[in-house]
Formats: structure tokens, C-alpha cells, sequence
């Protein structure tokens, strides 16, 4: 009996390739991809904000380049933090030259007052940042940026999310980051692949065409019946005989109108994402990739410029950028006069009339919140899920934090469970 797939995101469309037979792949959209797609706008490509390849695994490499017909370019991150009015490299905590002096000695002394301090705190992410950074670089950015990233106290985060996304330095690379180099190339995304045409969803493209008869689009999961393995979709239903499911867990555990599920669902939690994209005149060489942003000073927390990565992204002699600003419940009131403000500010725009494209993006569920809640749900829901066939893969799929790649490996380990 066949394997149903709800999805057609990466995650999914990964799941596909590694069943190669017996399957299905239900997808409500009118195209693949999820939020791993491309806008094209007055000859702007606008991808679903930064989606960037960063392929640390030989599998996922050969998994991407064997099915992605557009070249893929390696590129070096040019990536910064703009706080206190200056420019910095990222991360933040090995990259103190060219703050102001102060600045530079609460950091430097917060980080090795912590260090001789002993092991850090993982009673929550506020009391890891302290206690393994310092108290300078948690004031300085840690605190502000991630409170306005996450829009949740960082006392009622845990440490579980952070692995390779919060890098944690020794004395001798905090101390080099006092030189204009830094040390730059920390971090898992230090370099990272993007096609050199068509935007991210130039990937999709390519692991779609080779499975897509196994895809049905415009097909929104409506009901599951898990007793009797039967899942209810717009058009029809289908018998399966296991489910692998890349949709947001909430909508997940919905569909199975499972009474405990639908309890145990309703203690997870996300912060939303606001992007308003924007082509415009360029002023030259912007030469930044991404910037962080956790002055209180500007709405958006990151920025990023899509032309930079690769020229086509943006017609000649024209400029783009993605900007984000995180919200819990509604977009708050004036925001995109508030962004090109912000963008004036930095000096990225002069006037509005500069402006030439323009692609408001709502990003539902962006960030996953990991609090103690969600620590002791996750593994009931799995379980029960688990127990009905069913097998979870993606960000969203298994409600967490994690990267493209990650996705990808997530819907090979799903489809050796179902298989």
C-alpha cells in the first residue's frame, strides 16, 4: 500500500526521491516548493526572504547538484551586525573591531569574566547567553537582537536550539576579533550555494521535474483518518499505508481530529515574519549579503540583498533587498513607511521614488518558539503519530529551527521509516 506525503516543500519533494516508487505527494499550492520559492517582480527575483544552501553533508551536496539543471555558484557570506551606528562582522561575539571603545571593553571583559566563570548555565537561553558570553555582548546584541527576532521573553527559551546556530568561541578567537578581520568565517554558514539564474526556486524546479507525476497540486489535506489509514483531500481521498507529513504540525494534528493531540498542539507556539521586498535604483556596489539589525532604532531585525548574491537577481544598474520584521498576532500598524524609513536611515535608499518593485510577503509560523512546553509535548505528539503511521519531517514538520539541508536529510530518514 502506498506511502502518502503531505507537502511538497524540500522536505517532501526529498521523501519522494528516496521512495522512488509506491508513493504520493499532496500539495496544496499550485506549485511546489513551499517557502523555498521565487516571486518574480518588474525583473526582480524575490525568494521567500534568505534561503541559502548550506551543504555540510557529501549526501545532500550530491542530492542538489544531480538534480538542479541552473548551476549553482559557492559563495564566501559577506554578513554584518549594524548596531551603534557602524558596521561589524557577523557573528557579533568574534567581531568587535570597529565598535566604540567602551563597547569594545564591556565585551571583551563580560566575555572573560564568564569564561573563567566556569561552565555556562542551560537553565534558559538568557542564562547560557550570560553566562557563555558575558554580560557585554548579551546587552550589546545577543539580548536586544534575539527579543526582537523572537517576541518572547529569552528567560522562558531553553538551549535546545542552539547547536551550530549560536556559536560559542574560545579566548583566542574573541580576542582576534579585535583586528579588522575578525574571525569571519565562524559559523555554519560561513559559505553557502545559490543558483546563478532563477532564484532558490531554481532548485525546486529541478527535484520537482524528475518526480512530479507522483505530485498532486491544488490538493489541501482536509481530514486524516487514522484508524482507518485514509487521508481526505480537495478532489478525493486515498487509502495509505504510511503518512509522512511536512506540513506545519498544528494543521498536522488538526486533521487527525485527535482529541489528545489537539490538546497537546495547542502548547506550541511560533513567531510570524513580515517581509517586504524592494527593487530600486542602484546607488553601486552594495557589497553585504545579509545584515543583522538589533537596535530598537529600526523595524527590521535582518536585511538582505539578493542582487549581491548574484547579479540576475536584479535587472542592470538596479539594486534589491529583502527586509524582516517579526510580529506575534498583526502586522504592526505603518510598517512598510517605518522599513523604507529604516532603509534611508542606512543610507541603502534616498527617496521613495528610487523604489521600482515591491513584494509584501507574510511568513506564518516563521520561527518556532522553543520553550519548556515545547520540550515536553514534542515527544508525546511524535509518539502518537508515530503509533498512527504517520512520520514527520522539515521545519515545520517536526516544529523546529533548522536549515535546507536539514530539511532535506529529514525527508530521506522519513521515507526510511515509511519505507
Amino acid at each position: 500500500m502506498k506511502t502518502i506525503i503531505i507537502g511538497a516543500g524540500l522536505a517532501g519533494l526529498s521523501a519522494g526521491h528516496r521512495l522512488k516508487k509506491d508513493y504520493l505527494i499532496l500539495e496544496k499550492e499550485k506549485a511546489p516548493g513551499g517557502l523555498c520559492r521565487t516571486s518574480i517582480v518588474n525583473g526582480f527575483n524575490f525568494d521567500y526572504t534568505g534561503h541559502f544552501l548550506h551543504l555540510r553533508k557529501a549526501a545532500t551536496e550530491k542530492f542538489i547538484m544531480s538534480n538542479t539543471a541552473v548551476k549553482l555558484e559557492k559563495i564566501s557570506r559577506k554578513a554584518f551586525i549594524h548596531t551603534e551606528g557602524v558596521y561589524t562582522g557577523y557573528p557579533y561575539q568574534v567581531n568587535n573591531y570597529g565598535l566604540p571603545p567602551e563597547k569594545v571593553a564591556e565585551n571583551i571583559t563580560g566575555f572573560l569574566r564568564a569564561k573563567f566563570a566556569g561552565e555556562p548555565s542551560t537553565e534558559n537561553f538568557k542564562a547560557w547567553v550570560s553566562t557563555a558570553l558575558g554580560g557585554g555582548i548579551a546587552k550589546n546584541f545577543m539580548f536586544p537582537y534575539n527579543s526582537k527576532l523572537l517576541k518572547y521573553p529569552l528567560d522562558k527559551i531553553t538551549t535546545k536550539w542552539l547547536g551550530r546556530f549560536v556559536p560559542n568561541p574560545t579566548i583566542q578567537e574573541i580576542m582576534r576579533g579585535i583586528l579588522p578581520r575578525g574571525k569571519q568565517d565562524m559559523g555554519y554558514n560561513a559559505s553557502f550555494y545559490y543558483p546563478e539564474s532563477g532564484g532558490i526556486e531554481s532548485v525546486i524546479k529541478g527535484i520537482y521535474a524528475k518526480i512530479k507525476g507522483n505530485v498532486r497540486l491544488e490538493a489541501s489535506v482536509k481530514k486524516i483518518d487514522a484508524k482507518n489509514r485514509t487521508l481526505y483531500y480537495d478532489g478525493g481521498s486515498e487509502r495509505y499505508g504510511k503518512l509522512i507529513s511536512t506540513i506545519p504540525l498544528p494543521a498536522l494534528i488538526k486533521a487527525t481530529g485527535n482529541g489528545e493531540l489537539i490538546a497537546l498542539g495547542k502548547k506550541l507556539k511560533a513567531t510570524s515574519v513580515y517581509s517586504l521586498n524592494l527593487g530600486f535604483k542602484s546607488k553601486g556596489k552594495i557589497d553585504r549579503h545579509w545584515v543583522y539589525v538589533p537596535d530598537d532604532k529600526h523595524p527590521f531585525y535582518r536585511i538582505g540583498f539578493p542582487s549581491e548574491v548574484v547579479k540576475s537577481n536584479a535587472p542592470e544598474g538596479y539594486s534589491s533587498v529583502f527586509t524582516e520584521v517579526s510580529f506575534n498576532k498583526k502586522i504592526p500598524a505603518g510598517i512598510d513607511n517605518a522599513i523604507i524609513k529604516g532603509l534611508i536611515d542606512m543610507g541603502f535608499i534616498s527617496t521613495r521614488k528610487e523604489i521600482k518593485a515591491w513584494l509584501p510577503l507574510i511568513l506564518k509560523d516563521a520561527y518556532v518558539i522553543y520553550d519548556r512546553e515545547r520540550e515536553e509535548v514534542i515527544p508525546s505528539i511524535m509518539s502518537i503519530l508515530n503509533g498512527m503511521g504517520i512520520y514527520t519531517a522539515g521545519r515545520w514538520g517536526n516544529w523546529e529551527y533548522s536549515s535546507m539541508e536539514d530539511a532535506i536529510l529529514e525527508g530521506f530518514e522519513a521515507a526510511e521509516l515509511a519505507g
